[in-house]
């Protein structure tokens, strides 16, 4: 099946990788269909692409990557929300702002993870209240603006 993106042109994908995100991601919530394209060759981002809207895509990175005691408790309902019944089958993402003019200052939200259950091709954003994360955590602290 071939869509069209606003990065990479027309390209192909396989529609059985397409996620469902009954609910959208937040502030895109008309939008459930996605599936995941490589971002940058030989870098561990990825491109969440919306299947029926070429400009709406999120740069998206395993957070455990750069944050190694990334923890929260996932409720009850978001994990059956997407059919988890085992949290080893959970894969998480957090979605990436990269500055244009400094790509070293890029911030990921962390209290805005996104949940995959990729058994079920099921994926749910939720916010995590209460917890130490923020929506601009650094991935790369020690960089300086230069």
């Amino acid at each position: 099946m071939k869509i069209l993106t606003g990065r990479f042109g027309e390209v192909e994908i396989d529609p059985a990788r397409i996620l469902t995100f009954n609910e959208g991601i937040i502030g895109f919530h008309q939008y459930t269909r996605f599936v995941f394209l490589p971002f940058l060759e030989g870098t561990p981002f990825e491109l969440l692409q919306a299947v029926d809207q070429p400009d709406l895509a999120f740069v998206t990175i395993n957070p455990f990557l750069f944050c190694e005691d990334y923890q929260f408790d996932a409720e009850d309902g978001d994990l059956q929300d997407i059919q988890i019944k085992n949290k080893s089958d959970l894969m998480i993402r957090v979605i990436v702002t990269m500055p244009q003019d400094d790509p070293r200052l890029m911030t990921a939200n962390l209290q805005g993870p996104v949940l995959i259950n990729e058994a079920r091709l099921l994926g749910k954003q939720i916010v995590l209240h209460d917890c130490e994360y923020t929506t601009k955590h650094r991935v790369f602290p020690d960089a300086q603006a230069g």
